[in-house]
């Protein structure tokens, strides 16, 4: 296949949109929860956790993994194959506690992104909290009202625009454009 034929950009185009759920999935790893929490704990411990994120990062990775190839070999998703092989009472156990885990992880988002609109804008932390219920409501509409793709194209411009601010205070680019202004001074 000629890299400029019509089946290569076909192949390309395929490929890329097939990356769709991955930036959805990378919005639990930049949301304003966990960067908050990373930050602080940087700040307060230096690199002397940094263990703690490889090693949580990895595991996910091997069960991320392992469920895919699981689903692929099966054509059955996890949730459905714990259901056929465990009782009624484990069942419930592992649905209970995926549900308090949920819960945890979106008060921590909801806290998370009030803390980012009270640093960022002054906005009152309660208020934020609203605002931050109101966003995720929304981002849900448009979901269930639009489909999938239209969610992640929303998804992938939040990246974006997170990725920017990133950029934009990163304290490399500043050492960057210091070093580089100093140079064109000697000039």
């Amino acid at each position: 296949m000629h890299p400029k034929s019509p089946a290569a950009s076909r192949v390309k185009v395929r490929l890329i949109s097939l990356l769709g759920p991955a930036f959805v999935a990378a919005v639990a790893y930049v949301d304003p929860g966990n960067v908050a929490a990373n930050i602080t704990a940087g700040a307060r411990y230096g690199y002397l956790l940094v263990w703690v994120l490889v090693l949580a990062n990895a595991m996910a990775v091997i069960v991320q993994y392992q469920s895919a190839k699981l689903g692929t070999v099966t054509n059955t998703p996890l949730p459905h194959l714990l259901g056929r092989r465990l009782s009624k009472r484990s069942r419930l156990a592992f649905w209970g506690q995926a549900e308090i885990v949920a819960a945890a992880t979106d008060i921590a988002e909801v806290i998370g992104g009030a803390i980012a609109l009270h640093l960022l804008f002054g906005v009152p932390l309660v208020l934020g909290g609203v605002i931050v219920g109101i966003i995720s409501i929304l981002l849900l509409a448009v979901q269930n009202r639009s489909g999938q793709r239209p969610f992640e194209l929303v998804i992938i411009a939040l990246l974006v625009i997170v990725t920017i601010g990133f950029w934009r205070v990163s304290p490399f680019r500043r050492r960057a454009r210091a070093a580089s202004l100093a140079g064109s001074s000697r000039a």
